[in-house]
């Protein structure tokens, strides 16, 4: 189990490393590990330290003995650590600044705007905000390509209605 952990799913703390990303690798390989009169979240703390390595591993022997008690507590002390509220603010303000570049087509805009917003699963916005954010980050020919498509305004349909068409679109013609 400790080699499987540590052969899929290591922080390291590189500049690219996503803490949350790590702590979802990290459940999706444990989620299968069983071992006999052993609880998922025991199991899981014993295997977590093994997912570190350098900075992330010097911060886990740091901790406080008993200061966790279980893997919910882990989880939290770690993403303060290495996902606290200043990188939240800033990749919300990457999300609500977005802006197309002249470049990129529509669908290639739409996949790195989603992936902005997937770095950043606990950024709050409502999906009306998100979809605002994208639709005023276009360039203008995609904004009229856009509303074209949507027989009118684009901005009047519902958020969900919004989402749908982009994703309709960028399915179609992702050049």
């Amino acid at each position: 189990m400790i080699q499987q952990v540590q052969n899929t799913c290591q922080l390291h703390r590189l500049p690219g490393d996503d803490a949350n990303r790590h702590i979802d690798t990290f459940l999706e390989i444990t989620q299968h590990m069983k071992q006999n009169g052993v609880s998922d979240d025991a199991l899981r703390l014993s295997l977590f330290p093994y997912s570190l390595t350098h900075h992330a591993i010097a911060w886990y022997d740091r901790l406080p003995r008993n200061s966790i008690h279980s893997f919910d507590d882990m989880v939290r002390k770690f993403l303060s650590k290495y996902f606290p509220p200043s990188m939240v603010t800033k990749l919300r303000n990457e999300i609500m600044k977005f802006e197309q570049k002249p470049y990129e087509s529509l669908f290639e805009a739409w996949e790195s705007y989603k992936l902005s917003i997937d770095r950043c699963p606990n950024h709050n916005m409502l999906l009306v905000r998100q979809i605002d954010a994208f639709y005023n980050g276009l360039t203008l020919s995609h904004w009229d390509n856009i509303n074209a498509v949507a027989e009118g305004t684009f901005m009047q349909k519902t958020s969900e209605e919004c989402y749908e068409l982009i994703e309709n679109i960028t399915a179609h013609h992702n050049h």
